[in-house]
């Protein structure tokens, strides 16, 4: 399994053909007596796994990864690729710019062991034989938690993004306005498109607060609250058991995350005085509907949708552009609110 994330803008740079360096990237020249087994086996005991892919480039011979669940360390971690010509191995490393502070601590690491055990030199975007210098330092386990949930969301809501930029529908019948005949709407491929999106927004809305419920649950001091209304069945608790699935994300999936009404009840039960509800209630361009009152009627769209096969018949581009940025500016709102309550800085994006 590969845990690398592309992040979202980066897709959308490169979906419209535009390409320029969003990483930091490092080449490593080993001595040219270094012994390859060594050198992998160096790259073992520093959390290196080997991906199961296999690139036809002259000289290469093998790519590796490395990811730090712990505490949410990573948040893009670290590529590593491994070469040999001419009797010399070269060992390049990558990371994006999105990664995390630890996620560029093992990297300036992995540059200082191998050069300290294998001799050469190692040249990286600061220059010949130059770590890089960390901006800020290392944020908080919970501060981390919550912004790599925000981080995946902000992944998954670019997916959608991109569609909607490449998605080509040809024909008269599929309008972007009403076309005054029912019948006609019930056959627009843009409307059942558009339809066919929403249980994908809501699935990544609701793995935004259960992704975030689990960074708080696993640092509260309010446990045994949560545990007490937690129902995990046998399945939950063979994968526990096993390692397969943390504790308090098994926790958080016994409730559910799609409504706010329930997201604010459900991080309540972390701390009384975290009301999200709030945030979402606050006027937003001088709507009469909140945000609150306009994602409950999403996702009661979606179930409709989902369940019984009912289409929003006004669900066209500008309006699923409207849904998009409701989404956003509710996550974000939840999320500085977050970050307020629990006197956390909110990180910000790269």
């Amino acid at each position: 399994m590969s845990f690398v994330m592309l992040d979202w803008k980066l897709a959308i740079i490169i979906s419209c053909g535009h390409i320029f360096n969003m990483s930091y990237s490092s080449e490593s020249k080993l001595s040219l007596n270094s012994k390859l087994p060594l050198v992998l086996d160096v790259l073992t005991l520093l959390g290196y796994r080997k991906n199961a892919e296999v690139l036809d480039i002259p000289g290469w011979l093998g790519g590796y990864f490395w990811y730090e669940r712990d505490d949410y360390k990573s948040w893009t971690g670290v590529e590593l690729d491994v070469y040999k010509e001419d009797g010399q191995i070269t060992i390049t490393t990558r990371s994006r710019a999105g990664r995390s502070h630890w996620d560029l601590i093992q990297q300036n690491k992995t540059l200082k062991i191998i050069r300290d055990l294998f001799g050469g030199h190692f040249t990286t975007d600061a220059g010949k034989n130059r770590y890089w210098r960390p901006d800020e330092r290392p944020p908080s386990p919970l501060s981390s938690g919550c912004y790599h949930a925000r981080w995946r969301f902000q992944n998954g809501l670019g997916r959608a993004k991109i569609y909607l930029m490449n998605r080509t529908l040809e024909g008269s019948i599929a309008r972007d306005a009403p076309s005054g005949f029912l019948f006609m709407d019930e056959l627009n491929p843009r409307l059942l498109s558009n339809n066919l999106l929403l249980p994908y927004i809501i699935a990544i809305w609701e793995d935004y607060f259960r992704s975030t419920f689990t960074a708080l649950l696993r640092y509260s001091k309010n446990r045994d609250t949560v545990l007490k209304k937690a129902r995990l069945n046998h399945t939950q608790l063979e994968k526990i058991a096993i390692g397969e699935q943390p504790f308090e994300r098994a926790v958080a999936e016994c409730f559910s995350f799609q409504r706010p009404t329930l997201i604010a009840e459900n991080f309540r039960m972390l701390d009384v005085k975290l009301e999200l509800a709030g945030a979402l209630k606050k006027p937003y361009r001088r709507r009469k509907i909140s945000l609150f009152d306009s994602i409950e009627a999403l996702v009661e769209g979606r179930n409709a949708f989902v369940h019984e096969g009912e289409m929003n018949m006004v669900l066209f581009d500008k309006e699923m552009k409207t849904v998009l940025t409701d989404i956003v500016t509710a996550v974000d709102r939840v999320y500085a609110s977050i970050g307020h309550h629990y006197k956390f800085s909110l990180i910000k994006d790269y």
